[in-house]
């Protein structure tokens, strides 16, 4: 088999896997469709944030994750698909589930998305990753670097106890302002 034949199978495995997880945050993601009384019982410093405004962000991520996964997976090479989609898969959709974990381990409850998490997100990213590995050994530095921030981002969870970080803040922020400005309730 020649070279382009080899890496054009890789590409379309890689590709193959990246919609595994476009399809596993997505279900993620609606899973989270009552958070926003969660966020209110278990942080003392809650937005308020509104069940339609937590809705509203909800769709915002899908469609900007799944974009970036549809963008992603139209360049040629397969390096440039795995380079492209660390961001979104590595650290955001394997970030996001250790988030998760952690609050249903800290709180001792079910933090609404976990399940998806574990069951779906999880085993779906460590396939991309394991493809992404394949294209290029190199491709493990990034990988074991975000494993060393899931790690601390995991610490600041546990350190932060029950109250959300200023990142968490910053998207029930926007989401509140979408959704007045949309004439929907940002708050409760």
């Amino acid at each position: 088999m020649d070279r382009r034949a080899i890496d054009e199978g890789a590409r379309v495995a890689l590709v193959r896997s990246l919609w595994l997880v476009a399809a596993a945050m997505t279900a993620h993601e609606l899973e989270e469709w009552n958070i926003a009384p969660w966020f209110s019982r278990n942080f003392a410093n809650h937005t308020g944030i509104s069940d339609e405004a937590i809705w509203l962000g909800i769709a915002f991520v899908i469609v900007v994750f799944n974009a970036w996964i549809f963008l992603a997976t139209r360049l040629r090479s397969s390096l440039a698909v795995s380079v492209a989609a660390l961001l979104p898969v590595v650290l955001v959709a394997v970030g996001n589930s250790v988030q998760h974990i952690t609050w249903t381990l800290l709180f001792g409850e079910y933090a609404p998305g976990v399940a998806s998490a574990v069951i779906l997100v999880l085993p779906a990213s460590c396939l991309v990753m394991r493809n992404m590995i394949r294209q290029s050994r190199l491709l493990a530095i990034p990988i074991v670097a975000c494993a060393a921030l899931w790690i601390t981002a995991s610490v600041r969870v546990i350190e932060a106890g029950r109250v959300l970080e200023p990142f968490q803040l910053t998207m029930q922020h926007f989401f509140i302002s979408m959704a007045t400005a949309l004439g929907l309730p940002g708050t409760t």
